[in-house]
């Protein structure tokens, strides 16, 4: 009987991670604040964390390509690009950038 009483303790110490799902000690888990069920390892917080940051890199590409469309859009509607004087660097830039 305290094989099976053991084994029941050894259990309850070790959680499974809820990103990839192995067994890892109680210890080594790290738990959300406002949801303490959810217990993540050390591996797939270090992977989260780079997600988190791809995103919010993306989406500040996004917005940066976005603002650059508007301000070429409202270049092109004026006809800035076909000034003699500063239309060459317009088109310049234009060619140049990396979107």
């Amino acid at each position: 009987m305290s094989a099976q009483t053991q084994a029941t303790v050894g259990k309850a110490t070790e959680s499974a991670c809820w990103c990839c799902g192995r067994a890892t000690s109680e210890d080594a888990l790290i738990r959300l604040g406002n949801h303490p069920e959810v217990g993540i390892c050390v591996n797939c917080v270090h992977f989260l964390g780079r997600r988190a940051r791809d995103y919010q890199a993306t989406v500040m590409r996004q917005r940066l390509r976005g603002t650059a469309e508007s301000i070429r859009a409202q270049v092109m509607a004026r006809g800035w690009h076909d000034h003699p004087t500063f239309g060459p660097a317009l088109r310049w830039i234009n060619r140049h950038l990396p979107w």
